[in-house]
């Protein structure tokens, strides 16, 4: 789950994210059929909102939750791949 903005989507992405800004996060996140019992992993550019989204998560009862710490910009900078 991305949660950046749809600009920086737009840049690139990793494979298989989904978009759900932070900034609309309750909104979409409301539009989707993720359960409580479902695997969510989540990646802002650098994980610090990524890390307030997940502690939202786990207000709402979500547990199993993982966060890309350093965010996209650690994920490019070990040579991994992104979707443009």
């Amino acid at each position: 789950m991305d949660v950046r903005e749809f600009f920086e989507f737009k840049q690139g992405y990793i494979k298989g994210a989904k978009l759900i800004p932070s900034t609309h996060f309750k909104e979409e996140f409301d539009k989707t059929k993720i359960k409580k019992t479902d695997k969510i992993a989540l990646y802002y550019r650098t994980g610090s909102r990524s890390h307030f989204v997940a502690e939202r998560l786990k207000d709402w009862g979500y547990k199993k939750l993982f966060n890309l710490e350093m965010g996209i910009v650690e994920w490019l900078e070990y040579g991994k791949e992104i979707i443009k």
